[in-house]
């Protein structure tokens, strides 16, 4: 069977499909939408906060291209301030690491590395090899390259190999604090992939398309301690956000939490500037509320 392709068309075409599909031009104009087409943002991406209205008929209710722009700007926003977060957590953890492993007399620094490629080859060639690549860092790799020690390794270790290194140090040394780490990395790191490669966020809010059926019991743990209920956490965004806010909250220092406080309420009252635009839209002002909850927490002693 063929799979039936869509076909490509130009800027005027695609907004006489909006329209057909119910998008209205009312607030933003056709001329306003076809300079931000073909200019700022590109179909794709833009249209895809359509998911958040509802659909009567074949054609969407109370939409119009402006709300569309406003999302996608709101979305930028949102994806820089998490991306600023999951830096932090990344951070803080390899601080966290490297002062437990420094200060582990069975440790030389080096060993725990071979154990580590032994274990993981894949991963740990993936970032030898990244490290070979960064043009700023090739004197580090001829130096260091065939033999890293832990503190070159965390250098360039990614996010994702990251939490596969909490769990292989669990294994390795039990410890409390890295098993806090362990419980929530994982999700969080759901959001830190999603903003490093640009990909949407507030898109199929609440939907059964990111249904989660059984959230851990950590997780749940720390929405009931953040102030969320855990009914939201079936939603898998929801689920990872409420995991990334609390691992932050373990890392930060008094004065990195009231910085981020104050970048993630300066977001809130980006996502409420026009927000009689969405006053009938329950998922987005749901979302709203949680995010403004999870910014709250960030501040609470």
């Amino acid at each position: 069977m063929i799979k039936e392709e869509k076909p490509m068309l130009p800027t005027k075409e695609l907004i006489s499909h909006m329209k057909e599909k119910g998008i209205t031009f009312k607030v933003a104009n056709e001329q306003q939408a076809r300079t931000t087409l073909e200019q700022k943002n590109y179909y794709f991406k833009l249209t895809s906060y359509r998911k958040n209205f509802s659909k009567v008929n074949g054609k969407y209710q109370n939409l119009d291209f402006a709300y569309l722009i406003d999302l996608a700007s709101i979305d930028m926003h949102l994806r820089e301030f998490l991306l600023d977060l999951s830096l932090d957590i990344e951070h803080g953890i390899k601080v966290k690491m490297m002062s437990l492993i420094s200060n582990d007399q069975s440790e030389d620094g080096y060993s725990i590395v071979t154990d580590f490629r032994n274990m993981y080859k894949k991963s740990y060639d993936q970032t030898i090899n990244c490290l070979k690549k960064n043009k700023y860092m090739h004197d580090l790799y001829k130096k260091h390259g065939q033999e890293p020690s832990i503190w070159v390794f965390f250098e360039v270790m990614t996010f994702g190999t990251l939490s596969l290194f909490v769990d292989f140090y669990l294994r390795r040394t039990p410890s409390k604090a890295v098993r806090k780490f362990h419980y929530y990395l994982k999700y969080a790191k759901n959001i830190r992939n999603a903003c490093a490669h640009n990909n949407p966020l507030l898109v199929n809010l609440f939907s059964d398309k990111e249904f989660l059926l059984r959230p851990s019991a950590p997780v749940r743990t720390a929405a009931s301690e953040i102030g969320i209920s855990s009914s939201y956490l079936h939603d898998l965004k929801v689920n990872d956000l409420v995991s990334l806010f609390y691992l932050h909250k373990l890392i930060q220092s008094n004065a990195l939490g009231a910085n981020r406080y104050k970048q993630g309420k300066r977001l809130i009252t980006r996502f409420n500037r026009n927000q009689a635009w969405y006053a009938d839209n329950i998922n987005i002002r749901t979302f709203i509320k949680i995010l403004d909850v999870l910014v709250d927490y960030m501040k609470r002693k």
